[in-house]
């Protein structure tokens, strides 16, 4: 699959050439090609050139799924400003190269040039997709990363730190500063951001170096806001446990880069929702698109749930924070492949990743009696032939089966 990142210029109708830039990465994450466009029919030709018939993840840095008419802010935007402490700015929600390029606008232009997308990326890689990232949020959360407060086991105030880190501002309107100032900030910027593994950063150095202008300085800018993007949606394509999609296709979403910590600040989740599993036909509607559904007993009994067994064809993949002898599901995120249904949930049989060998036993997990959603490491001493117990550390595992109860579906 093909993957490019688009830093569509904002803010103006009648937008110069050349005010944005689409760049196109190789298959060692180097930027192969850079081109700059001024319209959205141009920047979709493009597109569908560069990727010459092959799928493609288009990055961009506009709403892709916007609110219904009356909404002013999406569920995705609010998420973000309260825990992350970071403002999407106003092209996010819709303003790009002129004053009707939405998410729609660019959709239609990638139809229209013979480069049909969905608006979110296929995890199959099979269909071409976008993919709205940010460059700020990207940038904040690499900042973080190489940050001594992330690298340090435990901090009292680590999240107050995470909502502090910001880059500094370099792509400034015009008439704010002068050009040499927005040099300095982005060659900071450039230095800070060495070893940040994934992301080819040159095209911007070498811009930057022969800058002598607004006009050069923004073009350097919006090089390096390309590069954050492409490098961002590989990093999801390639490791998703290292990224995090926040919000959804439906409402609204954006993907950004993701240590555990920044997982767990963004997928926080509160007691799951009740009555959607039920009754039974619910759970099979829920489920089987990836899993195949088996009831667990001959005979259904009159006035009690019945017990069925979801085995996965697409094994969903989460992450727990290794607390105590429990998993608690609002310390447990999900990393990849389909969301895992928690109404009803009993036990889960699962496999510790990266390092588990093929040929082990699965690990067992069975539904505890705390109201919060939780489940009994069981039994405990095979986990704990696994992994320490309680070393307060981050563990993703693999989902094979589930059980879950269900009412009968109705006569």
């Amino acid at each position: 699959m093909r993957v490019l990142g688009a830093d569509l210029a904002r803010g103006r109708n009648d937008a110069e050439p050349g005010a944005s830039t689409l760049v196109l990465l190789d298959d060692e994450a180097h930027v192969a090609v850079v081109r700059h466009v001024s319209t959205l029919p141009e920047l979709a030709t493009t597109v569908a050139r560069l990727a010459d018939q092959e799928p493609f993840l288009l990055a961009v840095n506009v709403a892709l799924v916007t609110p219904r008419r009356g909404s002013k802010s999406r569920p995705v935007d609010n998420l973000v400003r309260r825990r992350f402490g970071f403002r999407l700015a106003a092209a996010a929600r819709g303003t790009a190269l002129s004053s009707d390029s939405t998410g729609d606008a660019l959709l239609a232009a990638l139809a229209a040039a013979g480069a049909p997308s969905l608006p979110y990326p296929d995890r199959d890689r099979r269909r071409s997709g976008l993919a709205e990232i940010h460059a700020g949020l990207v940038l904040k959360v690499l900042l973080w990363e190489g940050s001594p407060a992330a690298r340090a086991p435990s901090h009292p105030f680590r999240q107050e730190l995470f909502r502090a880190y910001a880059a500094p501002s370099y792509r400034a309107a015009p008439g704010r500063g002068t050009w040499m100032e927005s040099c300095a900030r982005i060659d900071v910027l450039l230095r800070a951001l060495l070893g940040a593994e994934g992301y080819d950063f040159e095209p911007a150095r070498e811009a930057l170096a022969g800058a002598s202008s607004d006009a050069d300085v923004a073009r350097a800018g919006s090089i390096l806001d390309a590069s954050l993007l492409a490098g961002t949606a590989r990093r999801y394509l390639e490791s998703p446990e290292s990224c995090v999609f926040l919000g959804d296709a439906e409402r609204g979403y954006t993907i950004l880069p993701a240590d555990s910590f920044v997982r767990k600040i963004g997928l926080r989740e509160g007691p799951p929702a009740r009555g959607q599993l039920f009754p039974r036909a619910s759970l099979g509607e829920r489920l089987s698109g990836f899993a195949e559904i088996r009831p667990l007993e001959l005979l259904a009994v009159p006035g009690r749930p019945q017990k069925l067994e979801a085995v996965f064809r697409e094994a969903p993949v989460y992450e727990f924070d290794n607390l105590d002898e429990m998993l608690w599901w609002k310390h447990c995120r999900h990393l990849s492949g389909p969301p895992l249904p928690t109404e009803g949930l009993q036990e889960l049989n699962v496999r510790l990743e990266p390092d588990e060998p093929a040929g082990r036993p699965a690990l067992r997990l069975v539904r505890s009696r705390h109201r919060t959603l939780s489940f009994r490491f069981d039994p405990a001493d095979t986990w704990r032939s696994r992994l320490p117990t309680r070393d307060g550390k981050t563990y993703p595992f693999r989902v094979l089966r589930a059980s879950y109860d269900v009412l009968a579906a109705a006569e």
